[in-house]
């Protein structure tokens, strides 16, 4: 816990000034509140006295200076804040992206999104309210026990006797809060996965009608959600009711024994007052201090999740003295390659594959589903490192190679069109960033994309909606290969480029295919037969290994897996 303080106070160190400012504020505040009980006293006792006025005045001054600090220490604790969890959140984003592959297999992207922006928003208000809330409220309770023992001594004896109970009450009952705290959020987390991945699997749900069995699996999450924070509602209230009855309690008795000190001429009317004001100012600042501390301990629970995540470190790496390749000039191997999933570590994804693919090349990768051919395409991409055996490309094994240049080398066309949130001018920009816009252009032209880009009413800067709900799959599909030309890469991958396409958007796609494959290694990912035609060796895998490579022709006179797969093709 130590170390993530550490690493908070890392981010609010530079923008220390604006916390100075209004911790400063904060601390003017509550010694011009402890004041104004003085002045109380004075104006109750003054009665009509010449000075009553004067008195009056200073009293209204002071009420209004309270109001020009509380807006100071608004203001800078939530310009200082915002700048704390802006830049968390930049760190903690740059880090997430940074990670492996396998981390966004295994992990919910809802949970990261609710790290990234539901935690870091609470973490927000926590600092806003609590942080330097925590500070008056201890200077006022330290300033009002103060008053209290310079008005009457006698009194605040009785005052004392509570403070004990107070704080086993807060300590013991404070650290169960904290830990349901974290508990609950938990549990919150788990039902925005879900729900995240129900509305994006809406068709699958529909088309099975399984709305009404969805509705129970989100119903068991919610009541999973709803028990977690009754709990934690239960305890923050028991905390809340025993300090607040032990404050209360302790005001009456204090008031009773005051006014016997009223009338025994041991004190004035002012003084009470001013006693009563003071004793209400500890039992605030006492009653606030426990909800402050209740809120720090669900602050410090969440800085925990977030620096577990940002603290994450990606196993692929580059070496100390990575290498660059500029151009593909000899090929690609794949040598005794076993690989493991982290969710499978009994059953090898890839089981001793080896194969080459010779520069200039087009190679289709084929098999039945689950056999592993998309773990080659994430192998070769490291996304994930071989678990035996290595990859090589023009002899170097790429885990040599930096990593940045070696994925630079790939234009991946995948099955599952990645369409940004954007202009299709932007989206084709993912290809090569700062490009010209004529340099966009003739790559749209390549693609047959300007086909239907003229026809949009802001052409290039039509927005395409949310993950491009505003264009057809054919239109989406020449998007990307639009990009993958305009990227110009050495090594062309084709994951299924053309399976969801109907025939009029698959004749046009597989044009601009052709210009895109043209003097390019290309790799493709196919289940169509008719398709591994077109390319100069087919890889059979089943099973994670490799059973035959050849090809068209060989294959089919082989009668092996590959015939079997084309006479089912046929069929």
């Amino acid at each position: 816990m130590q170390s993530n303080i550490r690493q908070l106070f890392y981010y609010i160190k530079p923008n220390l000034h604006y916390f100075i400012i209004a911790f400063i504020a904060v601390l003017f505040s509550a010694l011009t509140i402890l004041l104004f009980g003085r002045g109380l006293s004075n104006i109750i006792d003054s009665g009509a006295e010449h000075n009553f006025t004067t008195k009056l005045l200073v009293t209204i001054f002071t009420v209004l200076a309270i109001s020009l600090t509380a807006f100071i220490r608004l203001y800078f604790i939530g310009i200082g804040s915002e700048k704390v969890i802006a830049r968390i959140r930049y760190d903690l984003y740059s880090s997430i992206t940074d990670l492996q592959l396998s981390f966004f297999e295994n992990t919910g992207v809802q949970d990261v999104i609710s790290a990234l922006i539901t935690d870091t928003s609470m973490l927000q208000s926590i600092i806003n309210s609590s942080l330097l809330t925590i500070l008056r409220n201890f200077v006022t309770l330290v300033g009002s026990v103060a008053m209290l023992l310079y008005t009457s001594l006698h009194l605040t004896t009785y005052a004392a006797a509570i403070i004990p109970i107070l704080l086993i009450i807060m300590t013991s009952l404070g650290k169960k809060v904290r830990n349901y705290a974290r508990f609950a959020q938990n549990k919150l987390s788990e039902l925005a996965s879900f729900s995240e991945e129900n509305f994006r699997s809406i068709v699958t749900i529909k088309s099975f009608v399984l709305e009404e069995n969805e509705k129970i699996r989100f119903k068991e999450h919610l009541n999973s959600v709803s028990k977690s924070y009754v709990r934690l509602v239960l305890l923050r209230a028991i905390l809340v009711t025993l300090v607040i009855s032990c404050v209360i309690g302790s005001l009456v008795v204090l008031l009773f024994f005051g006014i016997k000190e009223v009338l025994s001429d041991n004190m004035t009317i002012g003084e009470l007052s001013s006693f009563v004001f003071y004793s209400v100012l500890a039992a605030g600042a006492v009653n606030n201090l426990s909800d402050n501390i209740n809120d720090l301990q669900r602050g410090l629970g969440i800085v925990e999740r977030l620096f577990e995540f940002k603290n994450m470190k990606s196993s692929i790496i580059d070496t100390s003295n990575p290498i660059k390749i500029q151009s593909v000039q000899k090929g690609i191997s794949f040598n005794d390659v076993t690989f493991f999933y982290e969710s499978r570590p009994d059953k090898p994804a890839l089981n001793n594959v080896s194969f080459s693919i010779e520069a200039g090349q087009a190679v289709s990768i084929v098999g039945p589903s689950g056999s592993g051919k998309s773990t080659i395409l994430k192998l070769l991409l490291r996304f994930h490192d071989p678990s035996k055996g290595s990859i090589t490309i023009d002899g170097h094994n790429i885990k040599s190679i930096a990593l940045n240049n070696l994925r630079s080398l790939f234009g991946l066309v995948p099955q599952d069109y990645m369409i940004f949130s954007c202009s299709i001018m932007e989206n084709i920009l993912y290809g090569k960033p700062g490009a010209e816009y004529e340099e966009v252009r003739q790559a749209a032209i390549s693609a047959y994309a300007m086909e239907f880009i003229d026809k949009l009413p802001d052409k290039f800067n039509t927005f395409v909606g949310k993950r491009g709900l505003k264009l057809s799959e054919g239109q989406k599909q020449r998007t990307i290969i639009a990009r993958a030309i305009l990227k110009d890469p050495q090594i062309l991958i084709l994951d299924e480029a053309t399976s969801a396409l109907d025939y009029k958007s698959e004749t046009l796609v597989q044009k601009a295919l052709s210009k895109l494959m043209h003097n390019k290694t290309t790799i493709m990912i196919t289940h169509r037969l008719s398709t591994a035609l077109k390319t100069d060796k087919i890889i059979v895998i089943n099973h994670g290994k490799v059973e035959e490579v050849g090809t068209h022709d060989s294959l089919i006179n082989k009668d092996g897996l590959y015939a079997k797969l084309a006479k089912v093709h046929e069929a």
